[in-house]
């Protein structure tokens, strides 16, 4: 969840006038304008690694819970209880149905065991007033009292169904209530372990409760993802229903105001989870991803995809959702001290805290895959973890505890990292390191803290003393509980990188000279006659205008400018091209009229000298192949005529003829093939043998085109 409050910058002007001072430091006083990575948001952190520490939605980061593992031998830690005088938390466990304990304000690194019972899973726990631990099992629908001092049990009920999901106990009558599957119910059970059924859902189960007043409960369920409220009577109304799979955790706001709800939705292969094409229930509004198990299934990897969202629902009946994830699906629900709501996940090992203002953040991220029960433990938490079963002690961390590491930020290029500021509080302290593989690594530098830290108006800035090096990362030390870290802008230069001219060309599409209104010439490897295929009706039109074209790479982006020169292919001297001023784009019309024909070679030179002072500006420069500039025209000689013959030959100086064409008195001209068959040679000789024609005298005219649509003609008058 994103606030909506993000600004687009959170960089005043402040920051300008400090980004401004970077150019005076060190020896790079007359250097290029630096370039910034700059982090503002949420997103952006979030690429980096946060320990101990929280990343808000408004993109601040501050110091979240330090967490420590408390071990215990179990394949997962399904449910938990606390003790009467709340010194005390139980977890519940499988895959061999064992009870541990936990001081909830201690500093355990092991789990006692208190209790071992002959079941799989321990999958509900209550206390009663007296420190005896209520423990619901599966498979069997077994509920047992359990001594945690001696670790004594005996079996209090068998109730009629496969699993016991859920207990809820209220403090005032003493009374027991037990959440079902298969068939989904409610049982009322006596201190003496007398049970009666006191609802049907309907469902295949009731996977969770909570006592919302002597007279009332709340019973989630699955597989239709209902919530109820059951009064004691067995009567029950139904509340709010989900177009999802199961509501999996109840939980009361501490002032009362509402109920939250957590609902998850799982993948059925396609089909919606509530079937048909009939109404539906309120749907949560985020894509289906994760890898989560439902109630009623092992949690264990490479199950069914889902998505979970977390509902309030007001007294009024008034419902809203407030927070949801796309991939994954929620297992529990607790409140802290200021009223913000912790959800565990069962993906990932993720626990979100969701603010009273319904902005959510990331507040703990385990190791372990699902973080499946929550219990309150002073200012923080007990966790029980799923894949690998595990218990979590998670407190805010201490000052000195809590740290960011940014993403490893890429210059481009080897480059000199400049000024580091930040927005937010003055109690951090901030190291850099630098290296040159996008890992670190032990090639790496050291961190090492910026030079010249100093206070700002509205944070702090510093030197990054890492040496020169293409990439970069920074860590940031939390020396207060209450610090705050803002946006971040680092400066840097990366070293200057020369340009590279790749390619020259002439003509609008890269193509010899040939092509109709190009060129005065070609590059000499693309000049060829044309055949004597080619119509006569084609437009063809010779210029003197040399179409000059080039690529260039440029790895750094620099602005850059051109200069050209020119020279005969055997001459040494280079003659400017292009008037005084350096060209900026990449493209040059060269005028060839003025030129003897022959053949030439152009020298494009590509240079950054307005992006970078004198010392840094780098130049490049390419030759480009042989161009012909040819504006003579051919000529047509030693034209005869013996009706129904005429004979001649066409030649040109630089470019072999490409097509040959005949016209008798005027008409259509048509195509004339030379005597060795192909348009390819300085000098074609040719005969054309006329049509019929009527008594009398009669103009033949001949005309030759040359590759540089040079066109040249002569006539002979013919008598029959």
């Amino acid at each position: 969840m994103r606030s909506p409050r993000l600004k687009a910058t959170r960089f005043p002007f402040s920051l300008s006038v400090a980004i401004g001072l970077l150019v005076a430091i060190g020896p790079f006083a007359d250097a290029a304008p630096s370039k910034w990575f700059r982090q503002t948001t949420a997103r952006d952190f979030e690429e980096g690694e946060a320990t101990a520490s929280m990343i808000l939605p408004s993109g601040e980061v501050v110091p979240g819970m330090k967490t420590a593992a408390v071990g215990l031998d179990a394949a997962f830690v399904w449910c938990s209880a606390k003790s009467p005088d709340g010194k005390t938390a139980y977890f519940g466990t499988g895959d061999q149905g064992k009870i541990f304990a936990v001081d909830v304000d201690g500093h355990d690194t092991r789990a006692r065991q208190v209790a071992a019972l002959d079941v799989a899973w321990v999958t509900a726990l209550v206390a009663r007033p007296d420190g005896t631990l209520i423990a619901g099992t599966t498979p069997g629908g077994r509920l047992y009292s359990v001594d945690p001092k001696s670790g004594r049990s005996s079996l209090l009920a068998t109730l009629p169904a496969d699993h016991v999901w859920t207990l809820a106990r209220d403090a005032k009558s003493g009374a027991l209530y037990a959440g079902t599957g298969a068939p989904g119910k409610v049982f009322s059970i006596s201190q003496k372990g007398e049970a009666r059924p006191l609802w049907d859902s309907g469902d295949k189960h009731v996977v969770s409760l909570l006592l919302e007043d002597e007279h009332h409960l709340l019973a989630g369920t699955s597989e239709s993802a209902i919530l109820f409220r059951v009064g004691i009577d067995g009567r029950a109304e139904a509340l709010a229903d989900f177009d999802a799979e199961e509501v999996r955790a109840i939980a009361k706001a501490p002032d009362g105001a509402a109920t939250f709800v957590a609902v998850n939705d799982f993948d059925r292969g396609g089909s919606s989870s509530s079937g048909g094409t009939g109404a539906k229930g309120t749907r949560i509004t985020v894509a289906t991803s994760g890898s989560p198990a439902s109630a009623g299934s092992l949690p264990r990897p490479g199950q069914r995809k889902a998505r979970a969202a977390l509902y309030r629902i007001e007294n009024d009946g008034r419902i809203e959702q407030v927070f949801s994830i796309g991939d994954g699906y929620f297992t529990s629900i607790v409140f802290d001290e200021q009223g913000f709501v912790y959800l565990g996940t069962g993906t990932e090992g993720r626990i979100f805290r969701v603010a009273p203002d319904r902005t959510a953040a990331l507040a703990i991220d385990l190791p372990e895959r699902q973080a499946l029960t929550l219990v309150r433990a002073g200012k923080g938490f007990l966790i029980g973890t799923g894949d690998v079963g595990s218990v979590y002690r998670a407190e805010p961390a201490p000052a000195g505890k809590a740290t960011y590491l940014s993403r490893v930020i890429d210059g481009d290029f080897r480059a000199h990292w400049g000024l580091l500021r930040w927005q937010g509080t003055h109690a951090i302290a901030i190291e850099s390191r630098s290296g040159n593989t996008a890992r670190p690594d032990a090639t790496w530098s050291a961190f090492s803290r910026l030079a010249s830290p100093h206070a700002t108006a509205d944070g702090g800035a510093g030197q990054i003393a890492s040496p020169t090096a293409r990439y970069l990362q920074y860590r940031v030390t939390f020396d207060a509980t209450d610090a705050r870290l803002g946006g971040v802008a680092v400066a840097y230069l990366p070293q200057n990188q020369r340009a590279r001219i790749t390619e020259i060309t002439t003509g609008d599409n890269a193509s010899s000279s040939s092509s109709s209104g190009s060129s005065a010439g070609g590059l000499l490897g693309g000049l060829g006659g044309s055949s004597s295929s080619i119509s006569s009706a084609a437009p063809r039109a010779h210029s003197p205008i040399v179409k000059l074209r080039w690529k260039v790479d440029n790895p750094d982006g620099d602005e850059l400018v051109y200069r050209l020169a020119f020279r005969e292919e055997n001459e040494a001297v280079w003659r400017p091209l292009g008037g005084p001023d350096p060209l900026s784009k990449a493209e040059y019309d060269w005028n060839t009229e003025g030129l003897p024909d022959g053949t030439y070679v152009v020298r494009v030179v590509a240079s950054d000298e307005r992006a970078e002072p004198r010392d840094r500006a780098l130049d490049a420069y390419l030759v480009s192949p042989p161009i012909l500039v040819d504006n003579r025209k051919p000529e047509v000689v030693g034209l005869t005529a013996h009706y129904p013959f005429v004979s001649g030959r066409a030649r040109d100086d630089q470019s072999p003829i490409s097509s040959l064409e005949y016209s008798v008195d005027g008409g259509e001209w048509q195509v004339l093939s030379p005597a060795d068959g192909i348009n390819d040679d300085l000098v074609e000789a040719f005969t054309v043998r006329l049509p019929a024609l009527t008594p009398g005298p009669h103009s033949v005219a001949v005309r030759a085109w040359d590759g540089a649509d040079n066109v040249g003609a002569a006539s002979v008058t013919v008598k029959r």
